[in-house]
């Protein structure tokens, strides 16, 4: 028995993990690696913000409370409308309603309904031409995370042309740019609803789109409005292979 037990230990020992030199010393060199990337990130995370200016840091607060305050309204008024629709007998008619402005809504999104309400207006002029379509598209991305909800862009006195997903935007031949086929050239107004600070904020940040028009030597003027009126619309797309399903009886 004893022979037998001393042979189990001298298994159990040969088969237990030892520490060499040979183990220690890459995991040693993997965790000095991993601290000085979390060092290295960090510090690249507090230089940008520690470049900034505190009336710089205190926008960007705002713009993310405001942000934050948006999605809990959004996820309250959807909260309100499931407990509507699932309401009993009223239900009926609280869907019909809540379809009928969803489909508002959509028709807005997708540009076959004019729309109004608070925004800006940013108009662009760029003497030389050296606003492409590259920094037109960025300023509209930027806008749209800023919340906005309809858009319209267009010269001052020219065409008008209603923004939506499927919109792009090129350069032009001879110096203008071209969206969604129409050409259009400088000055350009870009017409946004939304809320009018967030938007007007979301272009003034360091490095945004208003430093990257001066830097281009072009000018760029917001002007916040109580009322912005997008009255450009697309047509209504005719479905090729869709086609309304059947309904089902009874």
């Amino acid at each position: 028995m004893t022979g037998q037990r001393t042979a189990w230990t001298r298994l159990r020992s040969a088969m237990r993990p030892h520490a060499s030199r040979g183990t220690l010393v890459p995991a040693l060199l993997c965790a000095l690696l991993g601290f000085a990337v979390v060092v290295q990130v960090r510090s690249t995370q507090d230089a940008g913000l520690d470049g900034l200016r505190q009336t710089d840091l205190v926008r960007i607060l705002d713009d993310v409370t405001e942000r934050a305050a948006r999605l809990q309204a959004e996820s309250r008024d959807l909260e309100d409308t499931k407990a509507k629709v699932s309401g009993g007998s009223s239900g009926s008619l609280a869907a019909l309603e809540e379809a009928r402005h969803r489909s508002q809504t959509l028709g807005i999104l997708a540009g076959t309904l004019a729309a109004e309400g608070p925004g800006i207006e940013l108009t662009i002029s760029d003497p030389e031409g050296k606003v492409g379509a590259d920094v037109l598209l960025d300023c509209l991305q930027e806008l749209r995370d800023a919340g906005g909800e309809a858009f319209e862009i267009g010269a001052v006195d020219g065409d008008r042309v209603r923004v939506i997903a499927s919109t792009y935007i090129s350069d032009g031949e001879d110096g203008g740019i071209v969206v969604d086929g129409v050409e259009l050239h400088s000055p350009y107004r870009i017409r946004v609803i939304g809320d009018s600070r967030t938007l007007a904020g979301a272009l003034d940040i360091p490095g945004g789109v208003l430093d990257v028009l001066s830097q281009s030597k072009a000018q760029g003027t917001v002007t916040q409005r109580p009322v912005v009126a997008i009255t450009s619309l697309r047509p209504t797309p005719t479905p090729q292979y869709a086609r309304p399903a059947p309904q089902k009886t009874e």
